[in-house]
């Protein structure tokens, strides 16, 4: 069953944001074991409390592909990269149908 990988948070430092997708794409496995569905930099908002203007879906085969490769050593080194360069940020990992 597949899985998605849905982040979503405001870009406040540009440069940094560049250099956490430098390390994030590879390590994710984008285009390879994993594929961008969306990535969109101005989302719109419908409902419910605060969000960020950007967003990215990435989907797996698995959850568990999914979740290894967000806990994975590799990942969890780039990622204060992101936290750094972004704020109102929030993951979630959601099971396909």
């Amino acid at each position: 069953m597949t899985a998605y990988l849905i982040v979503n948070f405001d870009v406040e430092d540009a440069d940094a944001y560049r250099q956490y997708q430098k390390g994030a794409v590879p390590t994710l496995g984008i285009g390879e074991t994993s594929r961008l569905i969306a990535y969109d930099t101005d989302t719109n908002q419908i409902e419910g409390e605060k969000a960020g203007h950007q967003t990215v879906v990435l989907e797996f085969d698995s959850m568990e592909e999914a979740q290894a490769a967000y806990e994975s050593d590799a990942y969890q080194e780039v990622l204060p990269l992101r936290f750094q360069a972004t704020s109102n940020h929030f993951a979630l990992l959601v099971k396909g149908t």
